[in-house]
């Protein structure tokens, strides 16, 4: 971190301390009890948030539920974090699910700033499903079935294919085949620039 801030000999310093796996394992708890009480501090603060869901599976086949937050303030702000991340050692299934998204939000305050989910189409069950069992639990949160499918669709119908022609041209003149010079010319644009992104998105056809 004080590389970060262009402090070499302050960094120096801070590799010649030692500390024990006590210590570290200290810090890194204060670490994350100060990450959560800025999360909370977000939910309090905001008028609505929305979750979004993603499960995988990791290298020792563990099941990761992992849930994502983004609140709006009342001058319209926006604020994007990882609320939580899950893991699932037994099933994967709705019940699994709910149960665990239940017991992260009630503990940030419960349901009622939350206005939608969105997530998987397997979470979406009216029985079993996510969507079923907040339902079944008088939870009135409205579940979207994977937002970026939505989006590509009314991006496509809006008919703006000469605008993406050229984006993704551009985009291939930076990124595509051999362009590895031309990308870190372009990533230390952004840092100049102090850009809210570090680097140029591949387009991707869903």
């Amino acid at each position: 971190m004080a590389q970060r801030f262009m402090q070499p000999k302050l960094a120096d310093k801070f590799e010649s301390v030692v500390l024990s796996h006590q210590t570290v394992a200290r810090r890194i708890d204060d670490m994350g009890e100060y990450v959560s009480k800025k999360i909370r501090d977000y939910i309090v603060k905001c008028e609505y948030y929305s979750l979004c869901l993603d499960e995988s599976t990791d290298q020792t086949d563990i099941g990761q539920l992992i849930i994502f937050i983004r609140c709006i303030s009342k001058d319209f702000s926006i604020t994007e974090e990882i609320l939580n991340l899950v893991p699932l050692h037994g099933s994967t299934k709705g019940t699994d699910i709910f149960q665990a998204v239940n017991k992260t939000v009630m503990e940030y305050g419960g349901f009622h700033k939350c206005t939608c989910t969105d997530g998987a189409k397997a979470m979406t069950g009216n029985v079993t499903g996510l969507t079923g069992l907040l339902k079944q639990n008088d939870i009135d949160c409205p579940l979207i079935h994977c937002i970026i499918h939505q989006e590509a669709l009314y991006g496509k119908s809006l008919r703006q294919m000469n605008a993406m022609k050229i984006v993704v041209k551009v985009t291939n003149l930076i990124r595509g085949g051999n362009k590895a010079l031309s990308r870190r010319k372009f990533r230390n644009f952004f840092t100049e620039i102090d850009a809210a992104y570090g680097d140029l998105l591949l387009h991707s056809e869903i």
